[in-house]
C-alpha cells in the first residue's frame, strides 16, 4: 500500500461564493473612488463561509474525478479500480493522505489535484496533525505513534517527571463530584489549574492513536465543569 501526504496552498481561496458579499478597498490598494466597496467573487480567510465553501468545492471535484464520500466519515473519499483495487483519500482542512496499491493511479489523482488546486506534494506520508507514520516494507507493518506530541504535552503541563503506569486510571481512584473545590482557597488553586487544556490534549491522543485511554478520558471528563485537586492530582 502506498501512502502520500500532499497540501492545499491556501484552501480558504479555492471556494466559491454563493451569498452577495462586499468588503471595504483594502488600505494600499484602492482603486478609483474611496467609497466604492468591492464585490467578493471568491471566499478570504476571515468569513464565516470559506471553510464551507471550499469543502463544497473539494467535495464537487472529488465527484467529478469518481470518488464517492464516505457514509460514516464525510472527510474520507474511496474510487473503486475493480478487481479488489481502491484509492483513498483522507481529507483535514487542507491536509490529506492518499493511499492505494496502484502507484500508477495514485500519481494520476494528485495530478488531477494539483491541475485543480494549488498543491504541494509532500511524497511519503511520515507525520500529519502531530501523528508519526512509521511502516517497515520488509516485514509489512505500519505504525502510527504520537510520542512526539504526547512530551509536548508532558513539557506544557509539567508532567515530564510524572511517574509511568501500566494501566491509564487504576482502581484505587475514586473520583466524584464531592471532591470539587470547597473553600475560596480550593477554587483559587483550580482556577489557576489548565485542567480542561490538560483533558482535551490527552483526548486527542486517545481518539488518534490511543484508545486505551477512553476508559479514563470518559471518568475525568465528567468533572470538566468543577474540578477538585484530587481530578487533578488523581
Amino acid at each position: 500500500m502506498e501512502l502520500d501526504q500532499m497540501d492545499v496552498k491556501t484552501a480558504f481561496l479555492h471556494g466559491d461564493l454563493c451569498e452577495e458579499i462586499y468588503m471595504k478597498q483594502p488600505r494600499g490598494f484602492e482603486h478609483g473612488a474611496s467609497d466604492k466597496v468591492c464585490l467578493l467573487k471568491k471566499s478570504l480567510y476571515g468569513l464565516k463561509q470559506s471553510p464551507r465553501q471550499w469543502y463544497i468545492r473539494f467535495d464537487q471535484f472529488m465527484e467529478e474525478i469518481g470518488f464517492s464520500r464516505s457514509k460514516f466519515d464525510t472527510c474520507v473519499y474511496v474510487k473503486n479500480m475493480g478487481t479488489e483495487s481502491q484509492v483513498y483519500l483522507m481529507l483535514y482542512v487542507d491536509d490529506m493522505l492518499i493511499a492505494s496499491k496502484d502507484r500508477r493511479e495514485l500519481d494520476r489523482i494528485k495530478g488531477l489535484l494539483g491541475t485543480e488546486f494549488e498543491m504541494k506534494d509532500m511524497g511519503a506520508a511520515s507525520r500529519i496533525l502531530g501523528i508519526d507514520i512509521k511502516r517497515n516494507r520488509k516485514e509489512g507493518t505500519l505504525f502510527l505513534s504520537q510520542e512526539a506530541y504526547i512530551s509536548k504535552v508532558l513539557n506544557r503541563f509539567s508532567m515530564k517527571d510524572s511517574k509511568p503506569v501500566t494501566v491509564p486510571l487504576g482502581p484505587q481512584f475514586r473520583l466524584s463530584v464531592s471532591q470539587a473545590p470547597k473553600n475560596t482557597e480550593e477554587i483559587d488553586y483550580m482556577n489557576k489549574v489548565p485542567y480542561a487544556s490538560a483533558v482535551g490534549s490527552v483526548m486527542y491522543c486517545m481518539v488518534c492513536t490511543r484508545p486505551d485511554l477512553a476508559h479514563a478520558i470518559s471518568v475525568i471528563s465528567r468533572f470538566m465543569a468543577n474540578p477538585g485537586k484530587e481530578h487533578w492530582r488523581g
